[in-house]
């Protein structure tokens, strides 16, 4: 972690500023060391430039325990009996610690996502977010959309829940050495360890539908960022035709998911989320083709499939509601 990246952080308890004591530094980044809390002494580890910024009740109690051997250090605020982690994020945090690698093969490196990430976010990217940018990118696992965002000579943040995803990520990272640079954390979407109005975007790929709270999650966002700072959030769809895509995925399943108990997302429950967080925002739609498709055509021509499918099938009214991906993009007001 870089130790300028500290400006951008935030106690996850108090809300209050932390202090950095480094205990292994390369150049301007903390390796190993701690995030301190004066006022309550509380403090969170950083761990091969990983820091870990939840709550206590979400703290990996092993490597917490690890750390502290490795440094000769009394462990910090570890779960309490008073706050129980919800059954949601218990599944998600075991999913994703035991199908780290698998998720990284089946889903992110699928052709699907391949062409979508390109069609979607690399244009946003392109057209509406500066070069010099910090970003914040919530549920980042295993770092996919980042690369497309360091490529592009920004900085960002990267936040998720699983510290396995995230080591995935940072692994990605240092071996593509793009332009921009990212910073690690782990952190809950819905307490978001972040001080108020500092980002100049914000990204929220496909995991709201792994949040217990999405709504929270998104009035998270709306608080950090800047007036006039834009986001992109993109999801599955609760479409009219989604039986289709379902039983497609019975018969030929490509990947596994574990999502929380209302993964499918419409128009009028994403415009409420972004009302309720005083962001302002257009909803459009993508995909209206079986992802296996893009499995059997080439990369260039699933590129044009996709995009001239999106472009024909969204200017039809009835009938743009049947896509497989819904998007909502904006900013917040100045």
């Amino acid at each position: 972690m870089r130790r300028d990246t500290l400006r951008y952080l935030r106690c996850p308890e108090s809300g209050r500023s932390l202090v950095a004591e480094p205990f292994i530094l390369a150049g301007d980044e903390i390796v190993d060391g701690r995030l301190i809390e004066p006022e309550s002494g509380n403090w969170y580890r950083i761990e091969e430039e990983i820091a870990d910024l939840v709550a206590a009740p979400f703290r990996d109690r092993e490597r917490l325990d690890a750390f502290c051997a490795k440094h000769r250090l009394t462990a910090g605020p570890v779960p309490t009996r008073g706050k129980l982690v919800d059954g949601n994020t218990a599944r998600q945090l075991k999913f994703f610690a035991d199908y780290s690698e698998g998720y990284e093969r089946d889903v992110v490196q699928s052709p699907f996502y391949d062409v979508l990430d390109r069609v979607t976010i690399e244009q946003w990217l392109d057209a509406k977010v500066a070069k010099d940018a910090t970003v914040l990118e919530v549920g980042c696992g295993s770092g996919h959309q980042t690369l497309h965002i360091l490529r592009q000579e920004k900085h960002v943040i990267g936040i998720d829940l699983s510290e396995d995803m995230l080591r995935i990520a940072q692994r990605k990272v240092r071996a593509a050495k793009p332009p921009g640079h990212a910073d690690f954390i782990v952190g809950k979407a819905e307490q978001l360890p972040l001080g108020e109005g500092l980002f100049d975007a914000a990204v929220i790929f496909g995991s709201l539908h792994h949040i217990t709270d999405p709504g929270a999650a998104v009035r998270e966002v709306s608080r950090i960022l800047k007036p006039g700072a834009g986001f992109y959030m993109l999801e599955p769809h609760k479409s009219p035709v989604r039986f289709v895509f379902d039983w497609t995925m019975r018969l030929f399943p490509l990947w596994q998911e574990e999502a929380n108990d209302d993964p499918l997302i419409d128009a009028p429950q994403f415009t409420a989320w972004l009302r309720s967080a005083g962001l302002d925002g257009a909803i459009r739609y993508s995909t209206y083709l079986p992802p296996h498709l893009f499995y059997v055509v080439k990369r260039r021509k699933g590129d044009l499939l996709l995009r001239a499918t999106d472009r024909l099938f969204g200017a039809i009214p009835g009938i743009r509601r049947l896509a497989g991906v819904i998007i909502a993009e904006g900013e917040k007001p100045r």
